[in-house]
């Protein structure tokens, strides 16, 4: 009988140190836990943007000023803008919600509605693309043009 209360307070010590470091594991990983959530509920107060109210040019023989209500970086040559994104320049304007501008080729384009406006040209498309330092201009998907009549003497 002594042999088996040996064996028995054995079993009996290694259950409870078993006990001890679930126990223990099981704190740990909830304060990471809450830390993490903590982490997580700063971040989504704070702004999800990078950069507010983001204005610049982008340079080509006329000038078209770019504004918008926020950007965010999505590489180092790539900006998402997005609110009230406007292009504009002496000739024309651009107006979309979303629109992606590239830094080093400054290029920019949306698959967003888009609405151009130009001295008696109005466009309405489902996106658009400027190319070549700002000298061209592209508009994709379905697209709406409306030319007012000019009097003619």
């Amino acid at each position: 009988m002594n042999k088996l209360l040996q064996v028995n307070k054995k079993l009996l010590l290694s259950i409870l140190f078993g006990i001890i470091v679930i126990f223990i594991v099981t704190v740990l990983l909830n304060k990471t836990n809450i830390s993490l959530n903590e982490k997580a509920k700063k971040t989504s107060k704070g702004p999800n943007f990078d950069i507010i109210n983001p204005s610049f040019t982008i340079n080509n023989k006329q000038k078209i000023s770019v504004k918008a209500e926020k950007g965010n970086f999505i590489s180092n040559q790539k900006i998402l803008l997005e609110n009230n994104v406007m292009f504009k320049s002496s000739k024309f304007k651009i107006q979309t919600n979303k629109a992606i501008y590239n830094k080093l080729n400054q290029e920019v384009n949306s698959n967003e509605v888009t609405r151009f406006q130009s001295e008696g040209t109005l466009i309405i498309s489902e996106g658009f693309e400027i190319t070549e330092n700002g000298n061209v201009i592209f508009f994709n998907g379905k697209t709406k043009l409306n030319l007012d009549k000019q009097d003619s003497k």
